[in-house]
């Protein structure tokens, strides 16, 4: 089990552990486990204002995770988590998790409908981090790429000094993507490996402690580069009772302006505004949406062009 552990340290520790100050242990007191597992264990730290950051290898590129809000949604607190390309700035995912500290699982609210059964208040399961050596359990987590539930494996444990403090380590295998994550308590994801290079955390921001280094993280400059008809995700989102769209045309040969519409519907499919209807230039645009008058609920809005339709989820909740 420690075997693992060990090689990763030696490879990695040219590149990550100047970064950030870690120590593998083989053991502890025993005194000193008797206390730590008397306690709770956060092993997805959840704050507006955390931030990590990570180096991919394979692209020479630096991702970040950033938590910029929280709210309470049907009574659960839940906080919004992006995940972008640091530089050139581009956004790539967002979701609202939380962490239920009776059943140590971490939950994703499925605002996207990634699922699609229609329930955009489901919760889906993304980390049940205290579960025992070599169980298995599902996850829903990055349904961007390689199916949206897969199966995660639970590893090795280890001991670590992370900058000072001694915690748990865990090691899991999301089977499906042949993906390995290892998530320290207090910490969240520090590293992970597949086929290509490991990607690891260089600087993160926790609970207003730094770690290592960070760079520029400013979420206002992360924008989307207009490659196609692209139709963002509203902002804020759960939102009461304003939300801003945003939408990019892109160059189109032989013709200067596209015709586009922008309209709102209800869950019936029925149209409840237009918020665009013209001719529009390349480029991006964002328009307001006020629901105001609207009762609580689930909200479609759709970017229509003569070759494209778009349509994405938003809720509405008051």
């Amino acid at each position: 089990m420690r075997i693992l552990n060990i090689v990763l340290f030696f490879v990695l520790s040219s590149l990550c552990f100047a970064q950030i100050d870690i120590e593998y242990l083989n053991d502890v007191p025993e005194e000193f486990k008797e206390k730590y597992f008397s306690q709770k264990r956060d092993y997805n730290p959840l704050q507006v204002g955390n931030i990590w950051q990570y180096y991919y290898a394979d692209n020479d590129a630096y991702w970040t995770t950033k938590i910029v809000k929280d709210s309470l949604i049907n009574g659960k607190h839940y906080f919004k988590k992006i995940i972008y390309e640091t530089d050139p700035p581009t956004r790539n995912f967002v979701s609202w998790e939380r962490n239920d500290t009776t059943s140590g699982v971490s939950f994703m609210l499925d605002f996207e409908d990634v699922n699609n059964n229609g329930d955009f208040f489901e919760e889906l399961p993304l980390d049940s981090l205290e579960n025992p050596y070599w169980s298995r359990y599902k996850t829903y987590k990055y349904p961007f790429f390689g199916g949206i539930e897969k199966t995660t494996l639970v590893k090795d444990t280890s001991w670590v000094i992370l900058e000072g403090d001694t915690v748990i380590s865990r090691t899991f295998e999301i089977i499906e993507l042949f993906w390995i994550e290892e998530i320290i308590e207090k910490f969240g994801i520090f590293r992970n490996l597949s086929e290509s290079p490991a990607r690891y955390c260089t600087g993160a921001i926790i609970n207003g402690r730094q770690y290592g280094t960070i760079v520029g993280v400013d979420e206002k400059n992360v924008k989307t580069k207009p490659t196609g008809f692209l139709l963002g995700n509203n902002y804020p989102n759960p939102f009461n009772p304003s939300t801003t769209i945003t939408y990019s045309i892109p160059k189109l040969p032989n013709q200067s302006f596209a015709r586009i519409k922008l309209l709102v519907y209800d869950i019936l499919g029925g149209v409840i505004t237009t918020l665009v209807d013209e001719k529009k230039q390349s480029g991006t645009f964002s328009v307001t949406f006020n629901a105001e008058e609207l009762a609580s609920g689930v909200y479609y809005y759709s970017l229509i062009s003569e070759s494209n339709v778009i349509t994405k989820p938003m809720i509405l909740i008051k």
